[in-house]
């Protein structure tokens, strides 16, 4: 019986978008421990450490980071995540500290300080994607009782800081390696069970899925290919995603 217009193969479909943080992040609990470690002085009024965090693309640095922040928000620690892709200068990335902290006129240093002056902890993601870090030193010498997580696909990143700014944050460097294959294959599993109904994904359609995405080394990939996957098989009003409809799908994820 096709699927009907009114009818979805997909049960939760925003778990498929970039930004959506499960509750559980498997293979990734040592990491998280290490996070967590570090900002645990902050909870007893003492600045933690600073992080730089590194590893390639799709391997849920940023969900691990937004994870362990989350569960520091719900301690009452002020918790800060910011993007400097679409934030990329100075002004712009105080701009969106100040507007998460429902800061009050003009965004500059001294009005954030005002609201900082409790520990916190401030995380910059794609760190070197900022055209200039005038706001890292800034938030160094201003801010007193923090922990500064920065965020980066590229290892090097941390050798092209200006020494000011290295020696003054003294980041603790932790490495996030590469997912194995069975772990990515996992993590696919684990998503389609928040994203789609049962019984809805053929299992060549999961061999081919999880190929490309052990090929890409990307969740990133796996997910986007696994959402338009499904939307091709709804478009053809299937109840199951075969995999002619991963292998199209593989011609608008890149």
């Amino acid at each position: 019986m096709p699927l009907g217009s009114d009818e979805s193969i997909f049960s939760n479909p925003d778990s498929l978008e970039p930004d959506f943080v499960p509750k559980l992040l498997p293979f990734r609990e040592n990491e998280q421990k290490e996070i967590a470690l570090a900002l645990e002085p902050l909870l007893s009024g003492i600045s933690g450490r600073n992080l730089f965090i590194y590893g390639k693309t799709g391997i849920g640095k940023s969900h691990a980071v937004l994870r362990v922040l989350e569960d520091f928000s719900e301690q009452g620690l002020i918790c800060v995540f910011v993007n400097c892709w679409v934030n990329s200068d100075s002004q712009a990335i105080l701009a969106e500290i100040a507007r998460k902290l429902a800061v009050i006129g003009e965004p500059n240093i001294q009005r954030i300080k005002s609201k900082l002056n409790v520990p916190c902890a401030l995380a910059f993601d794609e760190i070197d994607h900022a055209k200039d870090l005038d706001f890292l030193y800034a938030l160094s010498e201003e801010i007193k009782v923090k922990s500064i997580i920065a965020i980066s696909n590229k290892r090097e990143f941390l050798a092209s800081l200006d020494d000011r700014i290295r020696s003054r944050l003294m980041l603790k460097q932790i490495e996030f390696r590469d997912y194995k294959e069975d772990e990515m294959a996992a993590i696919l599993a684990e998503r389609r069970k928040y994203a789609f109904y049962e019984e809805t994904w053929h299992k060549d359609a999961i061999a081919l899925l999880e190929e490309k995405t052990i090929e890409k080394k990307d969740i990133r990939f796996g997910l986007a290919l696994m959402k338009h996957a499904g939307l091709n098989a709804e478009r053809e009003a299937s109840r199951v995603v075969f995999r002619k409809h991963v292998a199209l799908a593989l011609d608008k994820v890149h």
